[in-house]
């Protein structure tokens, strides 16, 4: 092939290329990411029949639910490295199938310290999966074609919510009793023995570079590793080289603030969807209001998609600026109307599609400039340190709740305050990327990361 095409949509050999690889790999991705946040939100909904089990407070319920996320911050970094070294096809296999095996132990767990050493070990034998999937999808797409991809894989979060939900739900009413369980401790066991059989066939399925599918023929290998080549070689120009090198960089640190704050807004409608749902909607059942709860995820999931899909510029952080601010204002308005039930419902319906959507929009901002082994330990980095906030916003709602008796719009507040804060980091980092490119070109810059 005479000459590598920069953008792929524009060739009809590259789109028939990726559409290929697109069919082999994202379905299989979505599905696993989908099950992986299944078990992570599935306590959302044990919480119920845990509550009478062990007499957990909110506080205590905040606590169980955060723990996941300081096993999953330790080892996350460690496990993007231990990826680079050992293939991504073994490694995702092997956390898909450790996670499994600990999320159905859950159901056997005796006691609440119990569920707290294996939240925190479900935690560890998860990390590296998300940044894993990132950093594997940058060996597969080009620049171009990368926040739409990554959209669609991360639909796969709300879709959990949407599955999860009525599942769950349906599980607490139905499955009680069943072999002498509750209907919470089946929640665990159905939603842990799905990821071992994926691990299985992420290792039968995957490959783990373009280099080695036998299933693309050698016109469309070389094309792929030409253009995938060319990229990178542009991006280490101003990338960090190393892993080192990436973990102290700058901008790698204010995106770990960012995607940290981001997330303190999201992380809270996941964990506590259900109980705020079922405090508003007097009488409701489980199964009622796991329904409920899926509404607000499944339109989540349709807006992530459209707007992958809508993006121009895959590299501007303008995208996840504006679905930001559309969150703080659908917040404000969730406070203000808790006691009106439609309204509010309404209201935090728009608050998770924006809250959801901005996820992948914020990620085409470091895929953007980092490259090689770089990118692996600096998106590791941001993800690990971005998913604390899953520890700290689930247990700070949980407090706040405990020491208000209640008060769901105090509680509201810190995912307002988040998300005002991620959009602060994220603009300041807009306004610096825009002015290095003037200092160093003289004119204004085209579009591009941070304009």
């Amino acid at each position: 092939m005479d000459k590598v095409v920069l953008r792929p949509e524009d060739s009809p050999f590259g789109a028939s290329v990726l559409r290929k690889v697109t069919v082999r790999l994202v379905p299989l991705l979505v599905v696993g990411y989908i099950v992986s946040y299944v078990d992570r939100i599935n306590i959302g909904f044990a919480k119920f029949g845990m509550d009478q089990a062990f007499g957990m407070s909110a506080t205590q319920y905040g606590f169980v639910a955060g723990i996941f996320f300081v096993g999953y911050i330790l080892a996350e970094v460690p496990s993007n490295i231990a990826m680079t070294k050992i293939g991504a096809r073994v490694w995702l296999s092997r956390i898909l199938v450790t996670w499994g095996i600990i999320a159905a132990a859950t159901a056997f767990a005796p006691n609440f310290t119990t569920v707290c050493v294996l939240r925190f070990l479900l935690g560890v034998a998860e990390a590296g999966f998300f940044p894993g999937i990132i950093v594997y999808l940058t060996r597969w797409y080009p620049n171009a074609q990368r926040t739409k991809v990554i959209s669609t894989v991360m639909v796969a979060i709300p879709l959990a919510s949407v599955i999860g939900g009525p599942l769950n739900g349906w599980i607490l009413d139905a499955f009680d009793g069943m072999l002498g369980l509750s209907g919470w401790r089946w929640v665990f066991v159905v939603g842990g023995v799905p990821a071992i059989v994926l691990g299985v066939l992420f290792f039968l399925t995957l490959t783990d570079s373009p280099e080695r599918a036998r299933w693309l023929n050698d016109s469309e290998r070389a094309w792929l590793t030409g253009i995938l080549a060319q990229e990178d070689a542009e991006r280490a120009v101003s990338a960090p080289t190393g892993h080192w090198a990436a973990l102290k960089d700058r901008r790698v640190i204010a995106l770990c603030l960012a995607y940290f704050l981001l997330l303190c807004g999201a992380y809270p409608l996941t964990y506590w969807m259900p109980s705020v749902i079922k405090k508003v909607g007097h009488g409701l059942s489980s199964f009622q209001v796991g329904w409920l709860s899926a509404v607000p995820f499944l339109l989540a999931a349709i807006c992530m998609y459209l707007t992958g899909r809508a993006v121009r510029d895959e590299r501007s952080s303008k995208p996840v600026l504006i679905a930001l601010a559309v969150s703080v204002v659908a917040f404000v308005i969730t406070a203000v109307e808790l006691s009106l039930p439609a309204t509010a419902f309404l209201a935090i319906t728009v608050a998770t599609m924006a809250a959801q959507t901005a996820k992948p929009l914020f990620w085409a901002v470091p895929t953007s400039y980092l490259a090689g082994v770089g990118a692996a330990s600096g998106i590791a980095l941001i993800n690990s340190m971005g998913n604390a906030a899953g520890f700290v916003s689930p247990y700070a709602f949980g407090w706040i709740q405990d020491a208000s008796h209640g008060n769901t719009g105090l509680s509201i507040g810190v995912m307002i305050f988040a998300n005002v804060g991620a959009l602060l980091v994220l603009a300041g980092l807009a306004v610096r990327a825009r002015g290095r490119r003037v200092a160093v070109s003289g004119r204004e810059p085209v579009p591009g990361v941070g304009a």
